[in-house]
């Protein structure tokens, strides 16, 4: 009989190189400081979005206080949106997350200013602002939230693993919707009175302040160890 040729030594498959052996085996972890980036941010998108609606509960009572209908406000807002939203790209790029997130919030609280006047300082038969200075604050605020409202994705893809992302996305964007409920709720039970609108519109500008005050002091670009290997991959083209 003929003899059996020897058989080929099987060929060992190399092991799978990870993304992050590419970036120069940088450690991945979560840092949990990301919840609270996502909570400043959503808590922004909040904002903006009540400060948009912030009269729609009470159309007639802003009517006779300022003699304009409150949908002028939200035309003015969303057409101030509009624009910035064509900026934001290459503001965000030049930028970084930290610094256009901050300014944004300190150019949304300027505008809550603008529109309440000094919170709680005023005399005792309150004033609002005049009507140019609504709108002024106004197109602030509006330019100020696509900051907020474009950058869940970066966030996620910054601070978070890939089974989380979807959940923060979600998250930020959403609290635009509870900022225009908020806008119903309080704006209902505040805004019934001269007095109570004025005082309405300093608490929205109070909360304003302390929330850019928090963004300033608590936001921060990227966490110190990536979540992922997409996260170190990025964070190791922008050294």
């Amino acid at each position: 009989p003929f003899a059996r040729p020897p058989l080929a030594p099987r060929r060992r498959r190399p092991p799978p190189v990870c993304s992050a052996s590419k970036v120069g085996s940088v450690p991945l972890a979560l840092d949990p400081h990301r919840w609270v980036q996502l909570g400043i941010l959503s808590m922004l998108a909040l904002l903006s979005d009540w400060t948009c609606f912030a009269t729609v509960a009470v159309p007639s009572e802003w009517m006779t206080l300022e003699g304009h209908d409150a949908a002028e406000l939200i035309d003015i807002f969303l057409a101030s949106n509009v624009v910035s939203c064509f900026l934001f790209t290459d503001i965000a790029a030049r930028l970084g997350l930290k610094k256009v997130v901050t300014g944004a919030a300190t150019m949304m609280a300027g505008g809550c200013l603008l529109r309440s006047g000094i919170p709680f300082v005023e005399p005792a038969i309150e004033v609002m602002p005049g009507y140019g200075w609504e709108v002024a604050g106004t197109i602030l605020v509006g330019m100020a939230q696509p900051f907020f409202q474009c950058t869940p994705p970066l966030l996620s893809a910054t601070w978070f693993g890939s089974s989380e992302r979807a959940l923060a996305t979600a998250t930020a964007i959403n609290f635009n919707q509870v900022g225009i409920a908020t806008a119903f709720i309080v704006g209902g039970l505040m805004a019934n009175s001269p007095e109570g609108m004025h005082a309405y519109f300093d608490v929205l500008a109070c909360v304003s302040i302390a929330a850019a005050a928090a963004t300033a002091l608590l936001f921060r670009d990227r966490p110190e160890t990536p979540p992922s290997a997409s996260a170190a991959a990025a964070a190791a083209e922008l050294a």
